[in-house]
């Protein structure tokens, strides 16, 4: 029997910029590892659209960690 390492599913995953760069790109690997993903970012239009390419459970929420 073989164990995948890489497999997270049962586990959340909260991504800050998933709306692009490196947040995107982790947004989909964990998504695909098997993780239920938070997307947050300042631009929900990129994250509800990131949301419809993932396979996966996922909720969007708009964030701005600039913001007080």
């Amino acid at each position: 029997m073989t164990t995948n390492i890489f497999d997270l599913s049962g586990k959340v995953a909260l991504i800050t910029g998933a709306s692009s760069g490196l947040g995107l790109h982790f947004s989909k690997t964990l998504s695909e590892a098997g993780a239920t993903v938070i997307l947050s970012a300042r631009r929900m239009d990129n994250l509800v659209e990131l949301q419809k390419e993932l396979k996966g459970k996922s909720h969007v929420f708009s964030l701005d960690v600039t913001s007080t």
